[in-house]
């Protein structure tokens, strides 16, 4: 009878293998990690999962998850071909991707596992990230004033992408130019300046390219624009602003005269600045052919006080050329090279009509005159815009004739096949 009960007690004992066995544990979770730690939308996650497998013979069959609402389930499957009885450090990292913007909890279940990481890093939160899709880059060219910088001109609808930096490549992936970190974020309207780099060819003509926005000091790669682009202005004319300015020292009054002058010597732009106590820097938007200029400034006046600076300026912040006006003995003109990467382009100023052509052409304040060198009629004339359009077109069966202009500024008068940009109009 005893042995009857003896046999009694024991079964549970051997009935309850089985269930030890599929309790038996090969990995050990201590800790759960989110990647990066305070995610964004525009971040991929990787939630790490780490602790200790049972032995020397243990390892991790297969890792799955599934999003269930704002549960990130996690499956582990472990198993242990036998070994050491020894416990091995492992963390087992399972790829998420990018998440909405919310706050998600983590489940971790599995074969042959035991998840004891604290209740606290079992839940996280994504927040809203830098979208892309809020930056339009308006434009990628050659620097204004010099030849070994490109210049990204672009916008954003809201403020982010910490400490950015542009890089811009080739469709072989070469690095054409990259930009120097200098903005804290990019808000609004926003320049960027990037450096040519040694030895690069870069393209003259249209090309495919890559731009990329990295932020956090090129800590981390935020957007990438597949672009093709033509660097040299396709416009007739690149805008400029012509000023004078008072740096301090005293007030600076008068009118002040001030010339730019082409290659040829001829005038391109020119006009009066009046400086007065409210208004001490004053300046004018123009718009020229690529070329090379003299900027002079001429007081009209006995000389004020202040300190007075003659400079040029570009579209871009950081595009600037300036020296200082001394009005006793004021200082020569101001040369400046505009788009100096561009001379050899279709938009570089026909200094002295380099190319041979047909016909003579002369400005002044109310039109453009050509004439024809050898007495044939000149044909079709056509005369077009700073902006491409065309304002008059006629053909001419004499050998001359007279185009009237309105408004001053940026042409191209096309004769047949010959095209000649100039600067010409009433002020």
């Amino acid at each position: 009878m005893r042995s009857i009960i003896l046999s009694l007690f024991l079964i549970p004992t051997t009935a309850s293998i089985p269930l030890v066995v599929h309790a038996q544990t090969y990995f050990y979770i201590g800790s759960i990690a989110v990647v990066p730690a305070e995610p964004t939308t525009s971040d991929a996650i990787t939630i790490a999962l780490t602790g200790d497998l049972s032995s020397s013979g243990a390892s991790i069959v297969s890792t799955s998850y599934m999003l269930m609402d704002n549960i990130l389930h996690i499956t582990v499957n472990a198993t242990d071909a036998g070994g050491l009885g020894v416990l091995v450090p492992h963390t087992e990292e399972v790829a998420i991707g990018n998440l909405p913007e919310g706050s998600y909890g983590i489940l971790v279940d599995g074969d042959f596992i035991l998840d004891s990481a604290p209740e606290n890093e079992h839940s996280f939160n994504v927040i809203g990230g830098q979208d892309c899709g809020t930056l339009t880059v308006q434009s990628i060219q050659w620097a204004t004033f010099n030849d070994t910088s490109i210049v990204v001109n672009v916008t954003n609808t809201t403020s982010g992408f910490d400490y950015p930096g542009f890089i811009l490549l080739n469709e072989d992936g070469d690095t054409i130019a990259i930009e120097s970190v200098n903005l804290f974020a990019i808000a609004g309207e926003s320049w960027h300046t990037l450096t040519v780099q040694p030895d690069v060819v870069v393209p003259t003509g249209p090309f495919n390219a890559e731009l990329q926005l990295w932020t956090d000091f090129y800590g981390e790669q935020a957007c990438t624009w597949d672009l093709e682009e033509v660097l040299c202005p396709e416009e007739v004319c690149v805008t400029i602003f012509p000023y004078l300015i008072n740096t301090g020292g005293a007030i600076a009054l008068g009118d002040f005269d001030w010339t730019i002058t082409d290659a040829n010597g001829s005038e391109a732009a020119s006009g009066t600045f009046t400086l007065t106590k409210k208004l001490p820097n004053v300046q004018e938007e123009v718009c020229l052919p690529v070329g090379e200029y003299q900027y002079s400034v001429t007081p009209l006046q006995e000389p004020t006080g202040g300190q007075l600076t003659m400079g040029v300026g570009g579209l871009e912040w950081s595009a600037d050329v300036s020296q200082p006006f001394p009005q006793v003995i004021p200082t020569g003109p101001l040369t400046f090279s505009l788009v100096p990467a561009c001379f050899d382009g279709t938009n570089a100023l026909d200094e002295g009509l380099r190319q041979p052509l047909p016909f003579l052409v002369s400005t002044g304040t109310t039109g453009i005159e050509l004439i024809s060198i050898d007495d044939k009629q000149l044909g079709a004339v056509t005369l077009l815009d700073a902006l491409g359009r065309i304002v008059y077109t006629q053909k001419v069966n004499g050998d001359r004739v007279q185009v009237p202009i309105a408004t001053m500024g940026a042409y191209v008068v096309q004769v047949d096949q010959h095209r000649v940009k100039l600067f010409a109009g009433s002020r």
